[in-house]
């Protein structure tokens, strides 16, 4: 479902050259990313190192959303990353893909014990440097909220409007998308404390509150 204003209304601006960042990542978009352009050290998907930097760059958007939204009380938002993915996500996968999640998080912890930032990257995202079976969960898991939402809602309801998951020019405007990165960048973020690499820490709504007003 769409953010709640005015905390939708604070986050579209901000979050714009969301789907021009994927769209650069294309191998056959090669003039939209590189010297001169938006995008100058951006990679492509074929390329190594683009894992890393799927996680790096929402990592930076995560950070920016996590400011927004301490500053939009009003909005009776609270950012929560996901422990897990949500009951009613696994139940539509295993409707839908089925057996794909249980290998999908398999893999996952199995690089976060052993792996590389690049190659977790990679593997959540399906860039195209890896042709493991159960790769791509962030992907799917994009087009499986959509699918979930519009069969609850209906395509049309208002709180789907410019929100669809579907789409990475309007996932940034629903709550899930937050929800979904916090999880793979908690992922992240375990690979890096198991490296003795540095990890930025990121407040939920909740401790922002309490760190401000007690509790």
């Amino acid at each position: 479902m769409r953010l709640p204003d005015p905390l939708y209304g604070a986050v579209k601006p901000l979050f714009v050259s969301h789907a021009r960042w994927h769209a650069a990542r294309d191998p056959s978009n090669g003039v939209l990313r590189g010297p001169g352009t938006e995008f100058p050290s951006l990679l492509g998907l074929d390329q190594r190192g683009s894992g890393a930097q799927f996680l790096t760059y929402h990592r930076e958007m995560i950070r920016t959303f996590v400011g927004v939204a301490a500053r939009h009380p009003a909005a009776g938002f609270s950012y929560q990353p996901w422990t897990k993915i949500p009951v009613w996500l696994v139940d539509f996968f295993a409707w839908s893909q089925p057996g794909f999640l249980d290998g999908a998080l398999a893999g996952a912890r199995d690089i976060v014990r052993r792996g590389t930032a690049d190659e977790l990257g990679n593997f959540l995202e399906s860039t195209l440097v890896t042709n493991d079976p159960f790769r791509g969960v962030h992907n799917i898991a994009h087009g499986n909220i959509a699918a979930y939402e519009e069969h609850r809602f209906g395509a049309d309801h208002p709180g789907l409007r410019d929100a669809g998951m579907d789409s990475s020019a309007s996932s940034p405007h629903n709550e899930h998308f937050w929800g979904l990165h916090g999880w793979i960048d908690e992922m992240y973020a375990e690979l890096q404390r198991r490296r003795g690499e540095a990890v930025e820490r990121f407040e939920t709504s909740a401790e922002t509150e309490a760190r401000h007003f007690g509790g």
